[in-house]
């Protein structure tokens, strides 16, 4: 391993004071720690209506300043953690300060008014967006894929890919872990988690050099329930979900903890059929390609966590974790496409229909074992080691038949079927440390990973019922990793201004070895690089109603595994995606400034430049063929606007409003022939209302959606959208909840688009899935509702578990 330096200029500030002639306060957590960076709001008691909002400091506190004589509550609410309210108070003007709030779950009757603690929709920290879920009546009953379509300043596009801002290498994690695969992988195992699993999803778009550099879009974390002090809790829920056909999914959730240990775990089941088409209309080589295509994903879906943690004292912890996923299902596609002469399109000459099953099976397990020590004087430290398993299993099989224009008689046929045996192996350790020191506090920290990718691509002609191999098609990739990184940080306050410095040193060293059935193709790559990666954060309080911050941070983007293996991926024998064993990483300069007036409206404006940006694009050859795959083809510029607002109108009715605007800039230069500019513009934007009727019910209103844009190099996207409709009622004295949600009531979620780009080729595609749903759900609490939670503890598996991908 070489030797990594690390330079970093400290930037010294000062702690924001608090003007005279106002309204002071300390939220604290139901443990009694200070409740940093919670979300304080002050109402007027006569009529519930908003006077003001805050964001707590660091240590709670809060302060209202200007305001006019009368009688108010303050409401605090905190991600995760609860609500709770003061009881109502006359204020004649003044300095006044607070009797302490502690948040709690439960709902409380104060002096006067009685209000049922509930969480914001959107709260919107300094180094993040949290989109909260838990409780979110239209959210029931779907899964985390169609969630992130309604997160601010996310756009999932047509192959199911996630972009934030823009942007195309979101890093996602689950409780601070990478997910460990990307593509039709990834979505897979967002489409096992439920809405009714999830707390809250949290969107950081310039992580500190605290966090792995990869992502230039940054992360996606979405957090899963963990039960909220001594005793036991759990859950228990059920859906059943309509749209193309029935499907249903059961969840359960527990936890017991005492003085010297917390143990933890939750298990849910989803299965059913879930549907998908896909038309694709191509005009290339003179001729016209009509394609129509149904998908068919039938899933029985598995997921587990099972932890513990072990408080050996005051300062010590230890824990386990184990979670996993398993998933097994045949995916089914079937599809029919005229062919004709482009001067001739209604003088059909074949058609060629494709059914392609492939039954396939997906485990992924992770276990880590974590070592905390923590003490009053902010001596923090953090070791983990874990372990990563995944393994994929399909077998494919693929008729072709050419049929003429009547579809009575078979003109030729080309059948074929694949094996393709993914395994993924990841040992990872590292070491996070944090002490208070320069007036500021000192973060470093190490990580080491090493990841093994062992891909088969065994691919057979199918002659008159014999499998052939092909030796020309068949092959396999192995491909070795390994990263090593250290970070330092230093943040601190001064007076109004607080100021955050850091910088990461990663060192990649990574060979990858392509072993064909014919070895005159093998193909042998390897690589060693080392790159520094600063960070910086710069905020000021001009006053109790308008904060700044800039934030600077450099990224890198590793091609995911799957995407450097060369296999070929079918739709049918015309149409295919696969690999390139060529990829190489890109960097990415973000810079962001955000103004937050009386802690709700956010405004962000963005910069990027990325350097050698890899994306995907489609491609001809051979004539008839179009492939699609990922390539580095271009530099771009993104300039991005985002405007978000919570809207807390009235006791009985919330609101939430954002927008995300960005226009993008980029010179491509796919091969030669091939080379292409353009400058565009794309928005997108969710609102949601929730009226809360009395008796336990409520009904919430939302809906998103996207202008025109530009999905990667791939195709322009025209306008899409949908407005969900949900009630809910509570039951059995608020320990459980019935819920009916109605998804894309107006059918508008469909997505096309078009691309006129690629040399040779136009194409016209459109899409959808079972966004119009009907979804029935019901959950249950019970036992202690006050435990607190099991640790959020990232595992150094947030970097490399993402990039795997089919």
């Amino acid at each position: 391993m070489k030797t990594i330096f690390l330079s970093l200029t400290l930037i010294v500030g000062s702690a924001t004071l608090l003007s005279a002639q106002s309204i002071n306060g300390k939220v604290l957590l139901t443990d009694g720690d200070d409740a940093a960076f919670s979300t304080v709001i002050l109402y007027s008691a006569a009529d519930t209506s908003l006077v003001k909002g805050a964001i707590a400091d660091d240590h709670g506190g809060f302060a209202f300043e200007a305001i006019p004589a009368g009688r108010y509550y303050v409401h605090a609410s905190m991600l995760g953690m609860g609500a709770a309210d003061s009881p109502v108070f006359d204020y004649a003007g003044g300095d006044r300060i607070l009797d302490k709030i502690q948040i709690q779950e439960s709902s409380q009757t104060l002096q006067t008014v009685t209000i049922t603690a509930s969480k914001p929709i959107v709260e919107v920290q300094a180094d993040k967006t949290i989109l909260n879920v838990d409780g979110n009546i239209n959210s029931q009953g779907q899964n985390v894929l169609e969630l992130l379509r309604k997160a601010p300043g996310v756009v999932v596009d047509n192959n199911e890919n996630v972009n934030m801002r823009g942007k195309n290498a979101v890093r996602i994690q689950i409780d601070g872990r990478d997910v460990p695969m990307q593509g039709r992988d990834l979505a897979a195992v967002l489409k096992t988690m439920r809405a009714e699993d999830i707390l809250s999803i949290e969107l950081i778009s310039n992580p500190s050099a605290k966090y792995d550099a990869s992502g230039n879009a940054g992360i996606i974390n979405i957090r899963t329930k963990k039960k909220m002090a001594l005793g036991a809790n759990g859950s228990m829920g059920a859906e059943l979900v309509y749209g193309e056909s029935l499907k249903g999914g059961i969840n359960s959730a527990f936890n017991y903890r005492n003085q010297h240990y917390n143990v933890f775990g939750n298990y849910n089941n989803h299965f059913g059929d879930w549907h998908n088409g896909m038309n694709l209309l191509r005009e290339q080589n003179g001729q016209r390609f009509d394609m129509k295509s149904k998908m068919v994903d039938n899933n029985n879906m598995h997921n587990f966590k099972l932890g513990s943690d072990f408080f050996l004292n005051d300062k010590n912890t230890i824990g386990f974790l184990v979670d996993g996923r398993h998933n097994k299902g045949p995916w089914e596609n079937s599809s029919r496409t005229p062919i004709s002469m482009l001067d001739t399109p209604n003088n059909i000459d074949s058609v060629l229909i494709a059914n392609n099953k492939i039954p396939q099976e997906r485990n992924n397990f992770n276990f880590n074992v974590n070592y905390r020590y923590a003490d009053t004087t902010g001596h923090e430290l953090n070791v983990d080691l874990n372990r990563g398993i995944y393994r994929f299993r399909a077998d494919s099989y693929q008729p072709n038949m050419y049929m003429d224009p009547t579809e009575q008689s078979v003109l030729s046929e080309k059948i074929y079927r694949n094996n393709t045996p993914t395994d993924v192996d990841m040992m990872i350790g590292k070491i996070d440390y944090e002490q208070k020191a320069l007036k500021g506090k000192v973060g470093i920290g190490f990580k080491t990973a090493h990841v093994k990718t062992d891909n088969t691509f065994d691919f057979y002609d199918v002659i008159e019922g014999i499998s052939v191999k092909n030796a020309d098609q068949s092959n396999r990739f192995v491909y070795n990793e390994h990263v090593n990184a250290a970070y330092l940080n230093y943040n601190t306050e001064v007076k109004k201004w607080g100021f955050q410095g850091g910088i990461r040193a990663e060192n990649t060293d990574y060979t990858g070895d392509l072993m064909a059935a014919n070895s005159e193709s093998d193909q042998h790559i390897e690589n060693n690089y080392l790159n520094l990666f600063p960070s910086a954060a710069v905020t000021y309080k001009m006053n109790d109603k308008n904060q700044f911050s800039l934030t600077y941070s450099r990224r890198i983007d590793r091609p995911r595994y799957q995407d450097l293996n060369p296999f070929e991926n079918r739709l049918d024998e015309l149409t295919y995606q696969k690999g390139n064993p060529f990829l190489r990483p890109q960097f990415t300069n973000n810079v962001e400034l955000t103004h937050t007036f009386m802690g709700f409206l956010n405004t962000t404006v963005g910069y990027s430049h990325t350097n050698d940006m890899f994306t995907e694009y489609i491609d001809t050859t051979e004539g008839s063929r179009a492939y699609q795959r990922k390539g580095n083809i271009a530099d771009q510029d993104n300039y991005s606007l985002s405007l978000s607002f919570p809207m807390p109108i009235t006791k009985w009715w919330d609101g939430y409003f954002s927008w995300s605007g960005y226009i993008a800039r980029f010179n491509a230069d796919f091969r030669e022939g091939f080379a292409y500019t353009e400058t565009f513009q794309s928005f997108n934007a969710y609102s949601e209302q929730t009226f809360k009727l009395g008796k336990g019910w409520s009904v919430q209103v939302s809906g998103w959606f996207n202008s025109p844009g530009i999905w990667g190099a791939v195709m322009r996207s025209k306008a899409q959208g949908a407005m969900d409709l949900g009630v809910r009622k509570q039951i059995m004295d608020g320990d459980g909840t019935i819920s009916l949600a109605f998804g894309d009531i107006l059918g508008t979620a469909n997505w096309s688009g078009v691309n006129d780009f690629t040399p040779g080729l136009y194409m016209r595609a459109a899409g959808n899935w079972e966004s119009q749903t009907v979804k029935l759900n019901v959950n249950y609490n019970f036992g202690n509702k006050s435990i607190k939670g099991a640790r959020q503890r990232k595992t150094g598996l947030e970097d490399i578990n993402q990039r795997l991908g089919k």
